[in-house]
Formats: C-alpha cells, sequence, structure tokens
C-alpha cells in the first residue's frame, strides 16, 4: 500500500491501453479510490456514442475538459482517463497540478485487438489517433507504464515505477522579478518615502502611495503595450504624480533620488531564496526575466545573486514583455530548449502570463491573495504550490 498512499495518479493512454481496468486493478490492489472519467460522463451526459452523434466531438470535448478539472480536483487517488483526454490543455494542466500523470502503452497490434471489439465513436479512425496522440502522451506524461501483458502484470509494473521520483517537468524556468521573487511593495514603499520627503511633499503616507499605484499602473501598463519608452517613463513618473497630488516637484531630482534609493534595496519576497535555492538542487535553470531598468535591476537582485543561471532585464534586451521578441530573445540566449519544458512564472496577468502564452510556453500565475483572473496554464498562492507542480 504504500506506493498509493499520498500519490494521485492519472492514467492517460490510448483507446485499448487498459487504463479503467488498471486503475481498478491498483486501487484494489493498494487501497484509494477510482475515478474513471469516461464513466463519470456516461453517469452525467449519458452515453458516449449517441452524445458523439448528437452534438459533435467538439461539445464532447468541452464537456470533457470540465470533467478533467474536476476529477483532478476530487478524492479519488487513482483517475483513468479517455484516451483523448491529453486533446484538453486546461483539464491536464488541472491534473498535472494534483497528480502524477502515468502513460500506459502497449505495441500498435495489441491496442488495435482490444478495441476492435468494443463500441467506441472513434474505433474506425484508432491506428491514425494511436500515432497522432503519440506526443502528446509523452509531453504529459510523468511516467511510462507499458501494459502488453497480463492485469496483475501491469499492477506491478505500474507499482514498481511509482516507486521512482517523478522527474522534472520543466527543464527552464523564466521567473519574473517583482513581486515574485523581490518585494517591490516593500522597495518602492522605502524609496518613495524618501525621495518624496526630499521633494518635500506635504502629502500624507496613504494619498502618496495611493497616487503613485494610478502613475505606476498607467505608465508600466503603457510601457507593456509599447506605447512608451523607458527614458519617457522616467520623464513621465513623477510629474504624472506631481498633477494628481496637486504639489509642484522638481520630478527630475525627485526620480534621481528614488533610483538611488531602489539601488538600495535588498527586500526579497518570503521563501524566494529557499525556493531559488530548490530549484537550483532539482537542476532546473532558473533565470530572471523582468521590465526594469538595468541600472536598478542588476543591484536589487543581489538579494538573489548565485540562486539564478542569469537575468534578461528588458532595458537592456530592448523589448518589454508581453512583446513575443522578449522571450525570442531569451530563447536564443540560452540554447533554443524544447518550449514545452519552459516554465513562465509570474504575477503580472498582462506582462507575465500574456508574454508567455503569445510565445507559446506554459505559464504560472503566482497571486498571493488569490484575486487575479488569467488564463495562465497554472495557478498558485505559495512557492510550494508551484514546486508540486514542477
Amino acid at each position: 500500500m504504500a506506493e498509493i498512499i499520498g500519490r494521485k495518479i492519472a492514467l492517460i493512454g490510448a483507446m485499448g491501453s487498459g487504463k479503467s481496468t488498471l486503475a481498478r486493478a491498483y486501487a484494489a490492489r493498494f487501497g484509494g479510490t477510482v475515478c474513471d472519467t469516461d464513466e463519470l460522463f456516461s453517469r452525467r451526459y449519458g452515453e458516449i456514442n449517441a452524445y458523439f452523434e448528437a452534438h459533435g466531438e467538439r461539445a464532447f470535448r468541452i464537456a470533457e475538459d470540465e470533467l478533467l478539472a474536476e476529477a483532478a480536483q476530487s478524492e479519488a487517488t487513482v483517475i483513468a482517463c479517455g484516451g483523448g483526454a491529453v486533446l484538453n490543455k486546461r483539464g491536464m494542466n488541472a491534473l498535472r497540478a494534483h497528480c502524477d500523470i502515468v502513460y500506459l502503452t502497449a505495441p500498435e497490434n495489441i491496442l488495435l485487438e482490444r478495441i476492435a471489439p468494443s463500441a467506441r465513436p472513434l474505433k474506425d479512425g484508432a491506428q491514425r489517433l494511436i500515432v497522432e496522440r503519440a506526443p502528446l502522451y509523452k509531453r504529459y506524461a510523468d511516467y511510462t507504464v507499458y501494459a502488453d501483458n497480463s492485469v496483475d502484470g501491469a499492477v506491478e509494473a505500474l507499482a514498481a515505477t511509482l516507486r521512482s521520483p517523478r522527474p522534472n517537468r520543466y527543464d527552464v524556468v523564466l521567473c519574473d522579478a517583482d513581486d515574485t521573487v523581490l518585494d517591490y511593495q516593500a522597495a518602492m514603499t522605502h524609496s518613495l518615502t524618501v525621495a518624496a520627503r526630499a521633494a518635500g511633499i506635504k502629502s500624507s503616507d496613504d494619498v502618496l502611495f495611493a497616487k503613485y499605484k494610478i502613475v505606476s499602473d498607467e505608465i508600466w501598463g503603457r510601457l507593456e503595450k509599447g506605447e512608451i519608452t523607458h527614458a519617457q517613463l522616467n520623464d513621465l513618473r513623477f510629474k504624472l504624480l506631481s498633477d494628481l497630488l496637486h504639489e509642484k516637484i522638481d520630478a527630475p531630482k525627485m526620480n534621481d533620488i528614488y533610483f538611488a534609493e531602489m539601488k538600495k534595496t535588498r527586500y526579497t519576497v518570503d521563501g524566494a531564496k529557499e525556493f531559488l535555492a530548490e530549484l537550483r538542487n532539482r537542476g532546473v535553470k532558473t533565470y530572471i526575466a523582468t521590465n526594469a531598468f538595468e541600472s536598478i535591476a542588476r543591484e536589487r537582485l543581489k538579494a538573489v545573486g548565485g540562486l539564478t543561471d542569469g537575468a534578461f532585464i528588458s532595458e537592456t534586451v530592448g523589448f518589454d514583455k508581453p512583446n513575443p521578441k522578449y522571450f525570442e530573445h531569451i530563447h536564443a540566449a540560452i540554447g533554443e530548449p524544447n518550449k514545452d519544458r519552459i516554465l513562465m512564472f509570474g504575477d503580472g496577468v498582462t506582462s507575465d502570463i500574456a508574454g508567455g502564452k503569445a510565445f507559446g510556453i506554459d505559464t504560472c500565475l503566482f497571486d498571493r491573495r488569490g484575486n487575479k483572473t488569467s488564463d495562465a496554464d497554472f495557478t498558485v498562492r505559495s512557492f510550494a504550490e508551484l514546486l508540486d507542480i514542477l
């Protein structure tokens, strides 16, 4: 029973690979409960063949996607997925967030022999589907088990496989800096307070911070859209703040003081250093990918010095997230690894997540307060949650 305790697994593979049979046999042998997503579909929507005929495959996949996410979050310890489950990226990522994924396979002739007597809706194209879907099965698989003999043999093979630690799912993590590993709020609060008092601003701290947030959100948003440059952002920052506060400010002087103070800051998000150290321990290449000014970022990143494999700062790259050219530059610089093995991790919906998705890599939103909405592949509230996915 030791193999299954604490291990929630999902079985994927072609029609005829024996996922449902193995799921029940494995749970019977080692304990746990089974969720068969095809059976779940039939209970909820009726017989699958009839549903295909009435609504078509697209409608089936939409419903299946929801069921995969539901199964991932259920109490079931063994999930048997339909042969086409890997066509549903959202559902598969939900499984990845909660399960170890096992690709159950067998030689093509054996799979076709098993399928022949069945009444599966896509049976006639089984040989083509086996070939077409094989890359997806391999992409999502944490483990591969060959089930070409008896059920008992497959159970033993699965148990033996699961005794091994799960391999890394990603070889490279592109990690945002501010509000991901560096504590921007602490750095900004310190630097803005010093700069504001030096500039003679009379507004209270609460008003100052509230107005500056409005300015910061606007100018960095415009930078992301390519509407302004870094130099223009610098010029605008405290001019706009002056207008909002209705106070006269020597904007260039305040900007210089703000820059000087930001360079001194070494604040990190709680747990960030341990997180980066664990990535290094696992052999995952980690690069900082940040929209920032070069002179400030290089100094502040000394807070995590020695814990990453490099940093790509937008001012130096020449493009800002979410511009795909920013990611193209990084991809080329790090040796063009397989995009399926790269993850963009950050707190910015419009920069980190939008940019990563536009470039065609997986994304993970760092939403510590749980109040953001995005189409990221994963959303986590802690570094521990991300380490479970990686």
